[in-house]
Parts: C-alpha cells; sequence; structure tokens
C-alpha cells in the first residue's frame, strides 16, 4: 500500500471509485479523513492486500466512531464499512492462492472466476440489505 500511495496509484484509483464511496457513504464528506481511509481499504481489499487492509479498515472505523453522535450504536457508515470489508470484493484472492499452491494444487488460480462471482454478489446483496435498513429502519 505504501507503494501505492507513493507511485500516486492510489490516488488514481480513489478517484474512479469515488462514484461508488459517495454512493455507499454519503455522510462523509470528501475531504475527510475517514474518506480517505475507507477508499484505502477498499483499494487493499480490491488488491487482495488483505493484511494492510485490516489495519486501513480499523483506523476508518475509528475515524468514523469519533463523528458518531451516538457511540453505542454504529453509524449507517460504519455497518457499511463492516459489509465492505466482510464481503472482501477482490480481483486477484492472493491467500486464496497462496494457500491452494502450498497445498500443491494443479491449478491454484481457478478460483479467481468463482471468489469474483461471489464476493459481487455477497456485496451486491449485501449493500441492498444495508441501504433498506437504512431506509426503512429509524
Amino acid at each position: 500500500m505504501k507503494i501505492a500511495e507513493k507511485s500516486s496509484l492510489s490516488n488514481r484509483l480513489t478517484k474512479i471509485l469515488t462514484p461508488i464511496i459517495h454512493f455507499l457513504f454519503p455522510e462523509i464528506n470528501k475531504n475527510d479523513v475517514a474518506y480517505e481511509q475507507i477508499s484505502l481499504n477498499i483499494i487493499a481489499n480490491i488488491l487482495g492486500l488483505g493484511n494492510a487492509a485490516t489495519p486501513l479498515g480499523l483506523n476508518a472505523m475509528k475515524s468514523l466512531q469519533e463523528k458518531n453522535t451516538n457511540k453505542n450504536i454504529l453509524s449507517n457508515s460504519m455497518a457499511m464499512l463492516i459489509l465492505l470489508n466482510t464481503a472482501s470484493l477482490q480481483l486477484i484472492p492472493t491467500t486464496v492462492i497462496a494457500l491452494r499452491t502450498s497445498l500443491n494444487s494443479s491449478n491454484p488460480t481457478s478460483i479467481i472466476f468463482p471468489v469474483w462471482v461471489s464476493t459481487i454478489f455477497a456485496a451486491i446483496a449485501g449493500v441492498t440489505a444495508v441501504k433498506l435498513f437504512i431506509k426503512f429502519g429509524k
């Protein structure tokens, strides 16, 4: 992630993700620290960098909790961030590929397409559920 930040790759990816992030997190201002942290967390997950995504997600959650008016209840943005981290959309599921390689799989990358399909459907279902709970849960 440090390489992505220094090479401005993360900035370019954040610009690409801006409409999606704005849809998922409408309460967060683009200039907010949490916005950048959420963006980096999503990028790390998409790139399959789970170990890098975890601290980024924790930092983003901490920033969201600081802005949360009711400290005992998750904010809408916090719920969405948990969902996205649970769905874990990935272009290249490096951890699964590494595990399959270590177990002498004959084709360790054959998992890529099924991972794409399952995580995309999980994310769509989850985002839909969270958006419905936000809209009708009050």
